[in-house]
């Protein structure tokens, strides 16, 4: 019997071949988006499931005041918290810095990880060779991943015990880590004992004792049953004990954050890696549940509307004896066969499309033909092919013989009602992924297009090299195609790493948190910063460096900028700043006084998804004395790889053992907002696949309406109604259906749109016009659709339409 079904099933699929393939390519669609859009989420959620021991992990983060969390803590802080707290059970460090590699003729710039000895004890990564137990316990122990043995030595085995001389000092090999098949927050990067990070890293050895210096990620294993909210409070208040007083920052407090948790479910900065978003994980889940809605909501359209053709069928059928049971098995084997069918070229358009999906979204997601992909490929095919299929199963098998057989069934109030329910749902669901695509994209548009405060063209930045500075920008600025060098502890698209109080001399009890960035000479030329008042930083003027004198705060000297923000914060404009004393200092630094020269325009560090914070600039007279970490250089024109090599050469005949690394500040600027623009992107693909899915099944729609008044269009043809005149009358039933679907879920889409703008602090104003377009857009899209139809129909022979049956 269920042989003979789907015998019956395959003859009617194929006897309307146009049909069947709008049905299967629109399942097909929105079964292979689906089945992206959960390996995509699939992936985002596995991060750091690999780890035998994931659920016992968590990072400590430091917030101080109300500022953002951050990763970064003191070095000193895993040894305290496991000697002072029984539920820490164990503490592992991982620091990140820049390091040079000297190898063979070369000189490589590379981040390293420095991680203490019982690191693989916490992540238990696969080794190619070496012991995770022992790779780590010199001082010059060195574990390579997989993709920088094969650079460094070009081949990933058999390399325990060659070295690698790392900034003048010869590592050994100790292990090589094999490719993680998983996802992980922890980057795959050149490992180094965390006894070198105080020797290579760190300006000030004294800074590792330090409650104030942070500069490492603490991780944690934890007590089986500990109370993480409980021991998150006791901490907070260990830490509050030592910090407080030792800097401007009134209170500290620590989150813990669980290691599963790290990818999707935090809001931190200075991470090792950058985040995903857990809200647009989960929009993405919504929306490829609306696609294969769409999909599902085509097919039972499709198949409630050829219930006209296949009346008679039923009629017959059911005076011959058929049971309804029998009937409501034969349809529904139609279309679980229709959802294997689609299944199977869904299964083929995600292999095609994957390679391509993975660029887009800088994954690297493997879909494999396993026992359980296949499963679970069966399992959604017939949930699908029996939720679609369920509806035009009852309907068809619940008919009438003796109204069918008469032709009742193809006028149908309630059939009819039903489909045209059923476009509007669909439109509905298209309309809202087209504003949400257009009110996002505009919304980044906005962000990375707005003033900055600085220009970033033509600009690249080199880590650290305040040893040569002096001479490195001598020697720059003789070549004709350098305009402008400087140095300074922070630049744009970077955080400022310092923070300091400042107050007006007369209201000592008005304090206002600032960043603040050491600076060199011709930084504000170089980043084009334009001076609002006052004047720049001069060699022309002795006291403008910097000096604290800890001995007698008040008698420090040096002048300061500050930026527009800090003006208006203090009740001043730009003219009345300039001349003014401030105050600085606070916690064990005792207050100094100092001159404002001049008041610059504000300008976004970070992204302008945080406001510009109130500013200071300090001069620092040589490049040590604040410890400067940045080179800037600006280019007059068009940078060649030539001028670039004669950079390097600059540099290396300088500091021979470092590396001459650089990075263009365009690029930092555009990975600012990488995370947001994959994201944007994606949506527009998965919105232009539903408006093609809607577009897909409303043809077939149309299709079987024409077909339904093919006599009525042969008549008008007669009566001498022309080809405008019909194509209009077939196209204009869809267009209240349109229109009323957009008018249903704009309220929603407005709602959404407005929640999620209201997360940027520099946004549009509401983008009304998309709704507007969304409308066009869908209105557009179902008179191209249906014409195509309607225009072959109008232009038919009437002679053949009357002549049919």
């Amino acid at each position: 019997m269920v042989k003979l079904f789907f015998i019956v099933a395959w003859r009617n699929l194929c006897r309307e071949k146009l049909i069947t393939a709008i049905q299967l390519l629109g399942l097909a669609i929105g079964i292979a988006c689906f089945m992206l859009i959960r390996l995509y989420v699939s992936h985002e959620q596995s991060y750091n499931q690999m780890f035998s021991k994931a659920g016992d992990i968590y990072r400590l983060d430091l917030i101080r005041d109300q500022n953002r969390p951050q990763t970064l803590t003191p070095l000193r802080l895993g040894d305290e918290l496991k000697q002072n707290f029984d539920d820490v059970l164990d503490v592992t460090r991982v620091s990140s810095s820049r390091i040079s590699i000297k190898h063979q003729q070369g000189v490589y710039s590379e981040r390293a990880l420095f991680v203490d000895g019982n690191y693989f004890e916490f992540f238990d990564f696969d080794f190619i060779e070496g012991d995770p137990l022992t790779a780590l316990s010199g001082p010059s122990s060195l574990v390579l991943p997989q993709a920088l043995a094969v650079k460094y030595f070009g081949r990933d085995t058999g390399i325990i015990g060659n070295t690698l001389t790392i900034s003048g000092i010869d590592h050994q090999v100790t292990g090589v880590l094999k490719k993680p098949t998983s996802p992980t927050t922890l980057p795959q990067r050149l490992l180094l004992a965390n006894e070198r990070f105080v020797e290579l890293a760190l300006a000030n050895p004294d800074w590792q004792q330090s409650w104030t210096f942070n500069a490492t990620v603490t991780f944690v294993n934890l007590a089986a049953g500990a109370g993480v909210a409980t021991l998150q409070a006791n901490i907070s208040d260990f830490y509050q004990q030592r910090a407080e007083g030792l800097s401007s920052y009134k209170s500290y407090r620590l989150n813990i954050e669980a290691l599963t948790d790290l990818h999707l479910y935090t809001d931190t900065s200075r991470t090792l890696m950058p985040q995903g978003s857990g809200t647009m994980v989960t929009a993405f889940s919504i929306i490829a549940v609306m696609i294969l809605l769409l999909a599902c909501v085509n097919f039972t359209n499709l198949s409630t509307a050829a219930a006209m053709r296949r009346g008679k069928d039923v009629g017959v059928r059911k005076a011959l004896g058929a049971s309804k049971r029998q009937l409501v098995m034969q349809y529904l084997s139609e279309a679980v066969l229709q959802t294997t069918l689609a299944g199977i070229l869904a299964l083929l358009l995600v292999s095609a499309a994957l390679p391509a999906f993975n660029q887009l979204m800088e994954v690297n997601i493997v879909f494999s033909f396993t026992a359980s992909t296949l499963a679970n490929l069966l399992l959604l095919t017939l949930v699908v092919g029996v939720i679609a299929g369920l509806y035009p199963a009852f309907y068809l098998s619940k008919l009438s013989p003796a109204l069918v057989l008469k032709g009742v069934v193809n006028s149908s109030a309630g059939g009819v009602m039903l489909r045209q329910g059923l476009i509007v749902f669909q439109f509905a669901i298209a309309a809202l992924l087209l504003v949400a695509s257009l009110g996002v994209n505009w919304q980044m548009s906005y962000i990375q297009n707005m003033e900055q405060g600085y220009d970033r063209e033509g600009v690249i930045v080199i880590n650290r090299g305040a040893d040569i500075y002096n001479t490195f920008k001598n020697q720059l600025l003789r070549h004709p195609e350098v305009e402008a060098v400087t140095m300074s502890h922070t630049v744009p698209t970077k955080a400022t790493r310092t923070s300091n109080v400042v107050r007006r001399v007369d209201d000592l009890d008005d304090e206002i948190r600032v960043g603040s960035n050491p600076v060199s000479y011709d930084f504000f030329a170089t980043y084009g910063i334009k001076m609002l008042a006052g004047r720049d930083f001069s060699k022309a003027f002795s006291n403008d460096a910097y000096r604290e004198n800890k001995q007698d705060w008040k008698s420090s000297t040096g002048t300061i900028i500050i930026n527009q923000t800090l003006a208006t914060a203090l009740g001043w404009t730009s003219d009345e700043a300039v001349g003014r004393m401030l105050t600085l200092g606070g916690g064990d630094d005792g207050l100094h006084n100092h001159q404002v020269i001049a008041v610059v325009q504000d300008s976004h560090y970070v992204s302008v998804k945080t406001a510009v914070p109130a500013m200071i600039y300090v001069l620092s007279g040589e490049p040590q004395d604040l410890s400067l970490r940045w080179t800037s250089v600006r280019f007059k024109d068009a940078v060649t790889a030539q001028l670039l090599t004669e950079l390097e050469q600059t540099w290396l005949s300088l500091s021979a053992d470092r590396a001459f690394t650089y990075d263009w500040i365009t690029a930092e600027f555009d990975s600012l907002y990488r995370s947001e623009s994959k994201q944007s992107q994606l949506l527009n693909v998965f919105t232009l696949l539903a408006v093609v899915v809607t577009a897909i099944g409303l043809f077939g729609l149309a299709a079987f309406n024409t077909r339904r008044r093919v006599k009525e269009i042969a008549i008008r043809k007669i009566l001498g109604a022309g080809t405008a005149q019909l194509c209009f009358m077939l196209v204009n039933q869809f267009s209240l259906l349109v229109l009323l679907a957009n008018i249903l879920v704009m309220p929603l889409a407005w709602w959404l749109l407005r929640d999620w703008l209201n997360g940027f602090i520099y946004r549009i104003d509401m983008p009304y016009s998309a709704f507007a377009l969304s409308a066009l857009f869908s209105l557009l899209v179902a008179y191209i659709t249906v014409m195509v139809i309607a225009y072959r129909a109008a232009n038919a022979t009437p002679v053949a339409a009357l002549q049919y049956e």
